[in-house]
C-alpha cells in the first residue's frame, strides 16, 4: 500500500478544509431581503416659499413661550423623571454590552494553578501517595475567519447608537409631554378665573333682579333666568378646579416630585385688547408672555431624518439587525481557535519554585458544524426577517416624521388663523353684552335679550381659551416632528 508522504498531507488536509466548508455553506444559501429604499421629498408640501434652511436652536425649544414656570418645570423633569433615568441607565448598559463583545476579538489570557495527590497501593500493602502540582498561564484565541465576532461587535455598536438616540427620543417625549400638560394646566386655570368672575358679575345682577322683582319691576321669568345664568356659572366652578388639580398632579408626576400645587404665572406683558376687555389671563392673544411667531422654517426634510430621535433609532436598529445576520450566517461556517499554555510542573509544592523544566502545549481547532437538523439555516433564517422587520420599521418612522411636521405646519397656520378670527368674535360679543345691557337698563329690550348676550359672551370667552390651547399644542407638536 502506498504512503503519502509529509509533503503530501497539507494538501489533503486543505482540500479537507475546503469540502467542509462547502458541505456547510454552500448547499443552503439563505437569500437576503431585497430592501427598496424611501425616497426624501425636497421639501414640505405646507413649507412657505424659501424655506429651506436647517434649523440650528441654540436654546431648548420650549423657550421660545417665554414662560419660566413651564422652562423650570421641563428642566426639572429631565433631571427627576424615573423613566428618564432608567432609558440614560439603559444607555450604560449598551456600552458595557459593547465593551464585552469587543473583547472577544481579542486572545484571552489567564492563569491555572493545579495541585492533586493519587493515592495507590501496590502489590504487598506498599502503600503510594503521588502528587502534582502545575503553574500554567493560558491563553486562548478564537480567530475571526468569517465575520461572526465583528458581525457581533457591529451590532452592539449600533444597539448601543440605537439606545443613545432612543434615549434622546424619551427625553423629547417627556419635554414634549411637560409642555402640553403645562399648557392644559394653563387652560384650567384661565378657564377657572372666568368662570370665577362671570359668576360674582351674575351673582350681582342677580341680586339686582331679585330687588327688581320684589318691587314689582322685573317678571318673574326674568327672575328665574338670572338665577339659571348664575347657576350656569357656578356649576363650571368645581368641574375647572377638579381639572386643573387632577392636571397639576400629572405635571408633579412627570416633573418626578411629590404631589404639590403650582400658582398660575402672572405674566406682566399684556395687550391693549386683554385690558380694554377685562379678559384676565388673555395676553397679546395667547395664554403665554410671548407672542407666538406666525410661521416657523420647517428646513429640508433630508435634515429632520438626521436628528429626529425616533428615525435615528429606527435606523441603527436596522443596521444592527443586519449585522446580526452576518453573525447568524458565521455560525454555519467553520470556527478556529488557537489555544497555548506553559507553565511549570512539579511533583512537590516547593518544587514550583525550583529550576524544573517547562511545560508547554499549544492547538488549533477547527470546528465545522455538519448536520443540526436544519437549526442554524433557520436561524440565520430568522435573523434575515428581523433585518427585514427593521428596515420596514425604519422606512415607517420616515413616513410617519415627514407627515407629523406637515400635521403641524397645517395646524399652526390654521390655528393662527382661526385665531385671530376668535378674537374679533370675542371682541364683539363683549360689545354687544355691554349694549344690551345699557339698552336693557332703559327698558328698551328684554331680560332674555342680555341673557343671550351674557351666555355668548362667556361661551365666547371659553372656547377662545381653549383655541389657544390647541395652538400652543400645535407649537409642541412641530418642535417635536422635527426632533426638537
Amino acid at each position: 500500500m502506498k504512503r503519502y508522504t509529509h509533503h503530501n498531507r497539507p494538501l489533503w488536509w486543505g482540500a479537507i478544509v475546503l469540502g467542509v466548508v462547502a458541505l456547510g455553506s454552500g448547499a443552503c444559501t439563505v437569500k437576503p431581503p431585497q430592501i427598496t429604499p424611501t425616497a426624501t421629498p425636497t421639501e414640505y408640501i405646507f413649507a412657505q416659499e424659501g424655506d429651506t434652511l436647517a434649523l440650528v436652536f441654540e436654546v431648548g425649544w420650549w423657550e421660545m413661550f417665554g414662560d419660566t414656570t413651564l422652562n423650570r418645570l421641563v428642566t426639572t423633569a429631565v433631571e427627576n423623571n424615573p423613566d428618564i433615568v432608567v432609558a440614560a441607565s439603559k444607555v450604560l448598559e449598551a456600552r458595557s454590552a459593547l465593551a464585552s463583545v469587543r473583547g472577544s476579538l481579542l486572545p484571552s489570557v489567564g492563569v491555572g494553578m493545579s495541585g492533586q495527590a493519587t493515592y495507590s497501593e501496590g502489590a504487598g500493602g506498599k502503600k503510594s501517595i503521588t502528587q502534582q502540582y502545575s503553574l500554567l498561564p493560558q491563553v486562548s484565541w478564537e480567530v475571526d475567519l468569517f465575520g461572526g465576532i465583528s458581525g457581533a461587535t457591529d451590532a452592539a455598536k449600533a444597539s448601543l447608537l440605537a439606545t443613545e438616540w432612543g434615549y434622546r427620543g424619551a427625553i423629547l417625549s417627556l419635554e414634549a409631554q411637560v409642555a402640553e400638560t403645562y399648557f392644559q394646566w394653563l387652560q384650567y386655570a384661565r378657564s377657572l378665573q372666568i368662570s370665577e368672575q362671570s359668576y360674582a358679575l351674575r351673582l350681582e345682577a342677580q341680586q339686582k333682579t331679585d330687588s327688581l322683582y320684589y318691587y314689582g319691576f322685573a317678571s318673574g321669568a326674568d327672575l328665574q333666568q338670572a338665577h339659571s345664568l348664575t347657576a350656569t356659572a357656578a356649576a363650571d366652578i368645581p368641574s375647572y378646579r377638579r381639572a386643573m388639580v387632577q392636571t397639576n398632579l400629572v405635571l408633579a408626576t412627570l416633573i418626578g416630585e411629590e404631589p404639590h400645587l403650582l400658582i398660575p404665572p402672572t405674566h406682566t406683558q399684556e395687550c391693549q385688547h386683554s385690558r380694554s376687555m377685562g379678559l384676565d389671563g388673555l395676553y397679546c392673544g395667547h395664554l403665554t408672555a410671548t407672542p407666538l411667531p406666525l410661521y416657523i422654517e420647517a428646513g429640508l426634510p433630508s435634515s429632520m431624518l438626521h436628528r429626529r430621535p425616533d428615525v435615528m433609532e429606527a435606523f441603527w436598529q436596522a443596521e444592527a439587525a443586519a449585522a446580526k445576520t452576518r453573525v447568524a450566517h458565521a455560525k454555519r461556517l467553520p470556527s478556529f481557535a488557537l489555544t497555548a499554555e506553559g507553565g511549570v510542573l512539579a511533583y512537590s509544592l516547593k518544587g514550583l519554585t525550583d529550576h524544573n523544566p517547562l511545560y508547554w502545549l499549544a492547538s488549533a481547532g477547527l470546528t465545522q458544524p455538519i448536520f443540526q437538523f436544519g437549526a442554524l439555516k433557520a436561524g440565520e433564517e430568522i435573523a434575515v426577517e428581523q433585518w427585514r422587520q427593521a428596515m420596514e420599521s425604519y422606512r415607517g418612522a420616515m413616513i410617519r416624521a415627514l407627515a407629523d411636521v406637515e400635521s403641524a405646519m397645517v395646524a399652526i397656520d390654521t390655528y393662527n388663523t382661526q385665531a385671530a378670527r376668535n378674537l374679533e368674535l370675542l371682541e364683539a360679543n363683549r360689545k354687544l353684552q355691554q349694549i344690551t345691557s345699557a339698552l336693557y337698563a332703559d327698558g328698551l329690550v328684554s331680560y332674555l335679550n342680555v341673557i343671550d348676550a351674557e351666555r355668548n359672551l362667556y361661551s365666547s370667552q371659553l372656547d377662545y381659551i381653549s383655541l389657544l390651547t390647541e395652538q400652543l399644542l400645535a407649537y409642541v407638536a412641530f418642535y417635536k416632528a422635527l426632533g426638537g
